[in-house]
């Protein structure tokens, strides 16, 4: 065994993990509880050969300046911290364009664009009168204000407070699902209509309510507006991770963690694959639920009384995306050019990526490498793409690293392809659509991640959870973080949240 000791082993290259080491790295210390007479032994250990975790940022072939995001692609303004955090970083962005008047909506064998749900007689559900002629979101924020009204102009400090007292039909709201109370004051054929137009299938499923409302409202409200990075959301934790190596942190790919253990002096010991047990003072487990499931059955810490309930108390949801690249972007046939539209189809959503800045045709602008993402979806459509990709194909993680280009590992089998290729000429309802020549698919329901997000469970008072989570026992320097056990499940956001409680709150470490 190695006689060094680190101050701080972060396991998990994502973006929390990353970030918390930069901070630790970069932050002053004079006042925090991880003050030392020399600078601190920072080590992050990850799985895969990159910095990333589920965001992913490719370039697709012979398509300058375009990337397709096979992870998180998009943040909100209103979420303080990675949008401060791009900021810092000196990252450019852009608008993310979602939907205009112009998007396609193909569901039950019927076409309409999004302007059209204004006309009740386009729309093929039978929903009641006072539902009539309303969006999907519409219909969702009324449902919302019925069940808690002005829920819409509650400030977080309230919604903390509505979390935990109000209650429904004599039921606190963290004891119901939100498709539960949908149900009660929605039609089912509203409620159809969100789920097919809305275009997810796992965010109205039923989870925990309390968490459900104020986080839809937050990311689908009238003041959300998307973001992007322009080299791509990757480039946040890469961007990140650069600035904690020049500050003296270490980062080792190809680090499995296996186990760990607290011996009686305090110190935390590490088993990672191909190394000698290492002993760190702190141990930060930056991983989501499925990755800590997959630590070895014997550690003691996750068999323990006070942390072994709290692993369950969410739920991973799988998610897939598929991108296609052609020669030039035939959607246009349709009308469509940004945005997205939406289907009930298996691809469920589609989203127009734009086309290379300068295409080779000179005498034909129009003639330009296009990207479209053929396929996000989520919840049981995922299993309909399992099951066309090749038996133990992985994209969650490859090591050693690989010459190759990244896209390489994502590629698409030529059934997934063929499948796609039919259901995008229905959804646009044009006679020919041209082949693509490239195509990549990631399945974010594969471990080590299990899922793309997770949601919090009935029956969990979760900011309880959140709370314990961060440092789950106090006599133990092992602690918690991502997003899989935030108040912003499904977002950087979260990740950095999470971060944020651990380096503040239990460290001692401000903000600069």
């Amino acid at each position: 065994m190695s006689d060094a000791v680190i101050d701080v082993a972060i396991v998990g290259g994502g973006v929390s993990g990353v970030y918390t080491g930069w901070r630790l790295l970069t932050a002053d210390l004079s006042h925090s509880r991880l003050t030392s007479d020399k600078p601190l032994n920072v080590q992050l250990f990850e799985l895969s050969d990159r910095i990333g975790g589920r965001l992913v940022s490719l370039d697709p072939p012979e398509m300058p300046g375009i990337k397709a995001e096979f992870g998180g692609m998009r943040y909100l303004t209103n979420q303080p911290l990675v949008a401060g955090l791009v900021e810092q970083l000196g990252l450019a962005t852009r608008p993310f364009p979602v939907s205009g008047p112009e998007n396609i909506y193909y569901v039950r064998g019927q076409h309409l664009r999004q302007a059209e749900f204004a006309n009740p007689d386009k729309v093929p559900y039978r929903v009641r009168w006072q539902e009539r002629g309303k969006t999907p979101g519409q219909l969702i924020m009324e449902a919302i204000d019925v069940l808690i009204p002005g829920a819409t102009k509650l400030t977080p400090a309230q919604w903390l407070d509505v979390k935990a007292n109000y209650k429904f039909n004599g039921r606190f709201l963290w004891e119901l699902g939100f498709w539960n109370l949908l149900h009660q004051v929605m039609s089912s054929e509203a409620y159809k209509l969100v789920m097919d137009a809305g275009g997810y299938n796992t965010t109205m499923t039923n989870w925990n309510a309390a968490e459900a409302i104020p986080w839809y409202l937050s990311d689908f409200g009238p003041e959300a507006q998307y973001r992007t990075v322009i080299d791509g959301m990757e480039s946040v934790p890469r961007t990140v991770a650069e600035r904690f190596v020049a500050a003296g942190g270490q980062i080792h790919f190809g680090s499995r963690l296996n186990t760990f253990s607290r011996r009686e002096d305090g110190l935390i010991e590490l088993q990672i694959d191909g190394r000698s047990p290492l002993l760190a003072r702190h141990l930060v487990l930056a991983m989501p639920r499925r990755s800590l499931e997959l630590l070895d059955d014997d550690t003691q810490f996750l068999l323990h009384p006070d942390v072994k309930p709290l692993i369950p108390t969410v739920t991973p949801h799988p998610m897939f995306k598929l991108f296609l690249c052609y020669r030039y972007a035939w959607w246009q046939d349709a009308g469509v050019n940004n945005g997205r539209s939406v289907t009930d189809l298996p691809v469920r959503q589609v989203y127009y990526f734009g086309s290379e800045a300068d295409g080779p045709a000179v005498f034909n602008p129009e003639l330009r490498d296009s990207l479209v993402m053929a396929s996000y979806d989520d919840g049981p459509f995922v299993g309909f793409w399992t099951g066309l990709a090749e038996q133990g194909h992985s994209t969650t993680h490859c090591f050693p690293p690989s010459d190759e280009p990244r896209w390489n590992r994502y590629a698409c089998p030529p059934a997934m392809v063929a499948h796609a290729q039919r259901q995008l000429q229905l959804v646009h309802d044009l006679e020919y659509i041209p082949e693509p020549y490239a195509a990549g698919f990631q399945d974010w329901g594969q471990d080590p991640f299990g899922g793309a997000w997770n949601s919090w469970n009935i029956h969990v008072k979760a900011w309880e959870v959140q709370e314990k989570m961060v440092q789950p026992l106090a006599d133990t320097a092992v602690y918690i973080i991502g997003e899989a056990y935030s108040g912003s499940q499904g977002w950087i956001e979260g990740a950095l949240e999470t971060a944020e409680a651990l380096l503040q709150q239990k460290w001692g470490v401000k903000r600069g």
